[in-house]
């Protein structure tokens, strides 16, 4: 009987820790019960939901609001969050590699030290995000969104960003080696220390960057010259 009533008290404060919603937030209990238990959930009002660790791989959340969710530390290998609605969302140290973030809103999210390796970003919005530490290798951010981000030890190893905008963006001691930046905006940006070793730059907007300190050994500036 003492087992019974410790068991049913462990569902409770599972239950309640699960369904927990950050304050200003109200996300649908049952589309969260949805969530956890067929990882399919697309359009689904998750703002503010608790989903701290949560195993999410594979799960499909297209155009899911997932407004100031709390997902730090969570699986989302592959998940599909396909023009998802994640501002504001706590990220950090979350899995998120090879998922497809295409065309999500991820203003002020909170992506510190989270794994996008290989992940699709095309068209994302990240202004204002933070990704230190995050690591970014080989990921498409093809015409996103970075404006004011904060990427400062970010991992961005032949990340992609063709046509990306990351004026004011902090990549203080980014790791950009072999990155694709062509025609990318990188106006007023903090480039100090980077590794921008065989990286593409050209046709790109430095204008008022910082390179000071910058490796740019190999790099293809905006001339189209390679730098000795």
């Amino acid at each position: 009987m003492q087992l019974n009533i410790y068991q049913a008290f462990l569902v409770i404060s599972v239950s309640t820790s699960t369904l927990l919603t950050t304050p200003g937030y109200a996300a649908n209990p049952e589309h969260v019960k949805q969530l956890l238990n067929t990882k399919k959930c697309v359009s689904c009002d998750l703002s503010g939901a608790n989903l701290q660790g949560a195993n999410l791989w594979g799960a499909d959340l297209a155009k899911a609001n997932l407004q100031g969710a709390n997902l730090q530390g969570a699986n989302l290998q592959g998940a599909n969050l396909w023009g998802a609605n994640l501002t504001k969302a706590n990220l950090q140290g979350a899995n998120l590699w090879g998922a497809n973030l295409t065309k999500a809103n991820l203003q002020g999210a909170n992506l510190s030290g989270a794994t996008l390796y290989r992940t699709e970003l095309e068209g994302a919005s990240l202004s204002g995000a933070t990704l230190t530490e995050a690591k970014l290798q080989g990921a498409n951010l093809m015409e996103a969104n970075l404006q004011g981000a904060n990427l400062s030890q970010a991992f961005l190893y032949q990340a992609v960003l063709y046509q990306a905008n990351l004026q004011g963006a902090n990549l203080q001691g980014a790791r950009l080696s072999q990155a694709n930046l062509l025609t990318a905006n990188l106006s007023k940006a903090n480039l100090q220390g980077a590794n921008l070793l065989q990286a593409n730059l050209q046709g790109a907007n430095l204008q008022g960057a910082n390179l000071q300190g910058a490796d740019l050994q190999g790099t293809r500036m905006p001339d189209g010259k390679i730098h000795p």
